[in-house]
């Protein structure tokens, strides 16, 4: 196709550029948080997305307690794979959760109500793609499995699935009295990270992100010149 006029040819030209653009958003916001514009591109190797108010590490430093919704699960629009049973989503669910409780409970007290000095975390892994492997026996889910190292066991099919490449991780915290956002962070997984071959290989990844959840509320306690990279 030509395009004779300069003018439809430029706008030819910005409607792609605004698609291509939208399709990169897409891409790495889910629609998981409730705003996005306040986040900034990151350049320090901390992350990829952050929003972090003037004095917000400082603030961090005042909440002695946390509490640690179960992460969110969302699967890509383009995994080659989208299905997967619920109790096997719910077990990574669980698993983000008992990583980041792990981490943040040598530093916190982890409860399970709101209150003063009570820090509120809302997560979720996104862009999740999965690859179609050939269904057996092993990967039956017995009737009333409800959590542990069984959960465990009959997701591994899951974790084989898993394609870690592009993952996506979404959080951010509040004030769990004011409600008020006091950070929010967009971390990618890199397009070389190896993908699990078994279930505990998927849940030592999430254990090193949940070090780097602990690392940054470590920062929060130490002067700035003492500060650390928290690289994921």
């Amino acid at each position: 196709m030509k395009f004779r006029n300069p003018l439809i040819l430029a706008s030819a030209v910005c409607t792609a550029l605004i698609f291509s653009n939208l399709q990169a958003q897409e891409t790495m916001y889910s629609g998981f948080m409730s705003d996005y514009t306040q986040l900034e591109k990151v350049t320090d190797g901390t992350g990829d997305y952050r929003y972090m108010p003037p004095g917000a590490e400082d603030r961090m430093s005042q909440y002695n307690a946390v509490m640690i919704d179960q992460p969110e699960i969302f699967i890509a629009n383009d995994s080659p794979y989208r299905g997967a049973k619920p109790k096997h989503l719910e077990a990574l669910a669980e698993s983000i959760r008992h990583s980041l409780t792990s981490a943040l409970s040598e530093d916190l007290y982890v409860v399970s109500q709101p209150g003063e000095n009570v820090l509120y975390i809302s997560s979720a892994a996104t862009n999740l793609k999965l690859t179609k492997k050939k269904k057996g026996i092993l990967s039956y889910t017995p009737v009333g499995i409800v959590g542990g190292a069984a959960m465990g066991a009959a997701s591994s099919d899951l974790a084989q699935k898993a394609n870690l490449q592009g993952l996506v991780f979404e959080m951010e915290g509040f004030d769990s009295v004011s409600g008020e956002r006091i950070f929010a962070v967009i971390d990618s997984v890199s397009s070389d990270a190896k993908s699990p071959e078994s279930w505990d290989e998927l849940e030592s990844f999430m254990e090193k992100y949940g070090r780097v959840m602990q690392c940054r509320f470590d920062n929060s306690k130490k002067p700035e010149s003492q500060r650390v990279k928290c690289l994921t």
